[in-house]
């Protein structure tokens, strides 16, 4: 599990890595690969230059960009990785739902509480990595994980799978309807169907209107009048409900 730990106190930064370290030493099953830094902009320079990471433990309070802020700039650039907050207060907790936070540890940080927190973090990835579906292409099949998936769109007698890598993988053709050919995808409550042609992961959804879908890295999709509504109670229902139930 890759962690990044960003706190503008030294001292509670030095606290949380000697936990991490203790966990490593008693949880030898879940390997851990920790970064620390002391800026919101000292993370997102290491995130643009080598890529996210599995779970962010971000301090709220911090000067120039605070934790809510930076959030919701990784939650821009496309990055799901969870979100644990590090607050002396839990007053921030309706701010951080925007940036779908994952859990939250009260300062000073104890032992049991990180812990907790960890391994749920494990268990949560672990859930998803075994998350993945096949993907039969024109002269092969492509196992690719559930999570990466933004959105599925037909497009003529193919579907097209838009990645969070910002790559597509085209399917070969198929006969049929479309939510037939997608029928794996639907399998997992994350998916939901707009429309006869295209199929959404509510996990990557940021925002709604009641014209278009906004998904993680740029992209829109315009909804169905019809469908709006339905489509605004299953991504609250799939964020309120747990999303990795």
């Amino acid at each position: 599990m890759q962690i990044a730990i960003c706190d503008d106190d030294k001292q509670e930064l030095e606290n949380i890595l000697s936990l991490l370290r203790e966990y490593n030493r008693q949880r030898q099953e879940v390997p851990l690969t920790v970064n620390s830094f002391s800026s919101a902009e000292e993370l997102l320079r290491f995130v643009d230059e080598h890529g996210g990471f599995d779970l962010y433990l971000l301090d709220i309070i911090m000067p120039k960009i605070n934790g809510i802020q930076l959030g919701s700039v990784l939650r821009s650039k496309g990055d799901d990785g969870l979100i644990a907050y590090l607050t002396t207060s839990p007053d921030f907790a309706m701010d951080a739902y925007a940036v779908e936070a994952f859990h939250y540890l009260l300062k000073p940080i104890d032992m049991a509480s990180l812990f907790r927190c960890l391994d749920k973090a494990a268990d949560h990835l672990d859930r998803l990595r075994a998350k993945v579906i096949s993907i039969k292409m024109s002269h092969s099949i492509r196992i690719v994980p559930v999570k990466d998936i933004l959105y599925a769109e037909r497009v003529k007698r193919l579907v097209c799978y838009y990645i969070c890598d910002g790559s597509i993988i085209k399917s070969a053709t198929f006969n049929g309807s479309f939510q037939t050919a997608v029928a794996p995808l639907l399998e997992y409550r994350e998916f939901f169907m707009v429309g006869p042609s295209f199929a959404v992961n509510l996990c990557h959804v940021t925002e709604i209107t009641k014209h278009d879908i906004m998904i993680a890295g740029g992209h829109r999709i315009a909804i169905p009048r019809r469908k709006y509504e339905s489509f605004r109670m299953e991504w609250f229902d799939y964020w309120m409900s747990g999303s990795d139930s």
